[in-house]
């Protein structure tokens, strides 16, 4: 299941948003109250002062007017006698004192009692007005809540906005920093705000990343200058070695394995100078892929004969391809070298189709829990014994040209590998 990731402007918005919700919560629960402790006040002191008043002016005059409005309705019964017909009944069973709110047809009322002598004084005051100022007084906060949350949802996009400027403003001056180039000192354009804080800090992590970019070009300016003098050397010795009449057939075999061993080295090594630097770019040159399967295989046999293994190799077709090919020799040979190094016993296939390279060998095969690891970088297996660099730097090579890889593998039964090209550059050539 997907995890939703709010954003930095997102999370600020609903932390306004949260920050209202909860006063308008305590807002609307300070207003409830409020008007109910109104309604309890209201109802209960004006039943009581009027039927207090009714009682004093009963007590002077007992032919005093009985109140009546459109709200207030007066009664006086004898105790023994039948009230009048628009009595509430329910008023009969009170106690003098009592104070309360009754339901008569529906309707809220607020009534109370009071006994003078055999006569029973009632005041009874209709609660309609009072509910309908609650309900508008309620309506009225229910809009000030929905407005107020409109408000902070617009307030805080725009106080959003105003936090997160400086933030855009960094991010657009990283996006225009190049590795290498002449380092932009950041901190200088935030002064001594937060935001400054974390671009000086940035500015500290470019002098460090500046200093790596030089460590590395260092390292393969020299790399590249001190593995090519040497190979420079034997490969102009070769020629001299060649030409000595007392060589016999088989030194001269020997002098050409070597010649062809270390131009493969020198291919290796301009394609490992090529992963090392970040420009995608390469020199456009056609690559017999034939010609490199060819070599590399008559360079290897002598390590499968030593293991007395059948090494085959077949070529479909010629197919040419537009790439480095020390990148084509790295990736042919690691992938043969491993197949001899884990097989025992049997057979390697070495083939050329129109679009793939394959190995093929008959080793012990790999489970389904290998697999997914075994183009990682310092991976071995359980019957592994090299380094974990082959395959992992196969599958850095395939990335940076468009090809991917395709592994079939049983236990007991053996490993292919195919190396599929890229369409597009099959049709180049």
């Amino acid at each position: 299941m997907m995890r939703f990731k709010a954003t930095l402007r997102t999370r600020f918005v609903g932390a306004v948003f949260l920050l209202v919700v909860l006063i308008c919560g305590g807002f609307f629960y300070a207003v409830h109250y409020f008007v109910e402790v109104l309604e309890a006040e209201l109802m209960e002191t004006a039943v009581k002062r009027e039927l207090h008043e009714l009682v004093d002016a009963y007590r002077q005059d007992p032919k005093t007017l009985i109140p009546h409005t459109n709200d207030l309705q007066g009664y006086i019964v004898q105790r023994g006698e039948s009230p009048p017909a628009a009595f509430p009944p329910v008023l009969l069973s009170w106690t003098s004192g009592r104070y309360d709110e009754i339901k008569i047809d529906g309707q809220e009322f607020y009534a109370g009692r009071e006994d003078v002598g055999n006569q029973s004084l009632f005041i009874v005051l209709d609660l309609a007005r009072i509910e309908s100022l609650e309900a508008r007084l309620i309506g009225i906060a229910y809009v000030v809540i929905l407005s107020a949350l409109i408000a902070a949802i617009v307030v805080g996009y725009l106080l959003s906005r105003l936090v997160m400027k400086p933030v855009s403003q960094l991010v657009g001056y990283v996006a225009t920093l190049e590795p290498g180039a002449a380092p932009v000192r950041l901190g200088e354009k935030f002064g001594d705000q937060e935001m400054g804080r974390i671009a000086r800090a940035f500015d500290h992590y470019q002098e460090r990343i500046g200093r790596f970019i030089g460590r590395e070009r260092a390292f393969t300016d020299d790399a590249s200058h001190e593995l090519r003098t040497p190979l420079a050397v034997v490969l102009s010795a070769l020629p001299l070695l060649q030409e000595e009449t007392a060589l016999t057939p088989q030194g001269r075999e020997r002098l050409a394995r070597i010649e062809r061993a270390a131009r493969q080295m020198e291919l290796l090594i301009e394609a490992l100078l090529f992963l090392a630097r970040e420009d995608d770019g390469w020199r456009a040159e056609p690559c017999h892929l034939e010609q490199v399967l060819n070599e590399t295989a008559d360079a290897f046999r002598p390590f499968a004969e030593q293991k007395s293994l059948e090494l085959a190799w077949t070529i479909d077709r010629p197919v040419t391809i537009l790439a480095p090919p020390g990148m084509a020799t790295c990736v042919v040979g690691n992938l043969l070298g491993n197949a001899i190094q884990h097989t025992r016993q049997g057979r390697i296939l070495l083939r050329l189709q129109a679009d793939r390279i394959i190995v093929e060998d008959t080793g012990p095969g790999m489970a389904d829990t290998e697999l997914s690891h075994i183009f990682e970088r310092r991976y071995r297996g359980a019957s592994s014994q090299g380094l974990g660099i082959g395959l992992y730097l196969v599958h850095r090579i395939c990335e940076r040209l468009g090809w991917t890889i395709e592994v079939q593998s049983a236990p007991g039964v053996g490993t292919r590998i195919d190396v599929v090209l890229k369409p597009e550059e099959l049709t180049k050539i």
